[in-house]
């Protein structure tokens, strides 16, 4: 049965930054490694927590993901993760793959205060424990800071990836092309702004060198994307970043 969802975009800080200053290309990688080298920084995730009235209240739960799920399992690579509030208002960042056999848990039920595989009936406390098998090891957790107001920044290593900004052949006027990695099934959007005091806007792009910038977003399949941007400011700042849903 495929689990139904809601679809909600939300702003993700992490991706690749890269700018055209005065005809010349600056560029801050962030790379893609689930074991990240000593001093490397994986995906941040920030949400406002107001953006989800459920995580206003004690034992309330959301699930987000960059892949949708098919079934009980993810439709792509990763699973979604799940981030609980607690009786005493704390807060419980995991991963919702079952550690019994994959399948993918659902957010934390209030009323029986358990999170119930769907497939197995391994049964999980708010914040990730082992409360019933067969599942004998607890949810994956995820390092997180609260600001101490309204944002909750959730590190991610594996949902990290870099990009790489040139000018497209065809000399000075031509386009600028953006090419990055994909991971399947997951949403990627371009923004840009001229200055860095700009607020982020949507940048479309085209498929080809020649072909009309009217794309605004692409499906990833899991293998390398390259895209085409029309210069139109003599500065700019572009950054590459996926969709989130609420599932």
């Amino acid at each position: 049965m495929k689990i139904p969802r809601r679809r909600f975009v939300k702003l993700l800080t992490f991706g690749t930054a890269t700018s055209l200053v005065a005809g010349k290309l600056w560029q801050r990688d962030l790379l893609a490694f689930c074991e990240l080298p000593p001093g490397e920084e994986g995906a941040v995730l920030k949400i406002r927590l107001s953006d989800y009235p459920a995580l206003q209240q004690a034992y309330g739960s959301v699930r987000l993901g960059i892949n949708p799920i098919s079934s009980e399992y993810p439709d792509g690579d990763f699973y979604p993760i799940l981030i609980n509030r607690d009786g005493l208002g704390d807060f419980h960042v995991l991963d919702c793959e079952c550690r019994h056999a994959g399948c993918v848990v659902p957010a934390y039920d209030s009323t029986q205060f358990v999170i119930l595989c769907p497939c197995h009936g391994s049964r999980y406390d708010v914040d990730g424990s082992v409360v019933g098998g067969p599942a004998t090891e607890p949810l994956y957790q995820y390092q997180f800071e609260l600001d101490g107001n309204d944002t909750l920044a959730i590190h991610i290593p594996c949902w990290a990836f870099k990009a790489q900004l040139s000018v497209a052949p065809g000399g000075a006027g031509s386009r600028v092309q953006l090419d990055f990695p994909t991971f399947p099934q997951v949403t990627y959007r371009v923004g840009f702004r001229e200055h860095l005091q700009d607020v982020l806007g949507p940048a479309s792009f085209a498929a080809t060198p020649s072909g009309p910038a009217n794309q605004t977003s692409l499906t990833g399949l899991g293998t390398p994307a390259t895209i085409y941007l029309d210069r139109t400011t003599p500065t700019g700042y572009y950054t590459v970043s996926m969709d989130v849903l609420e599932i």
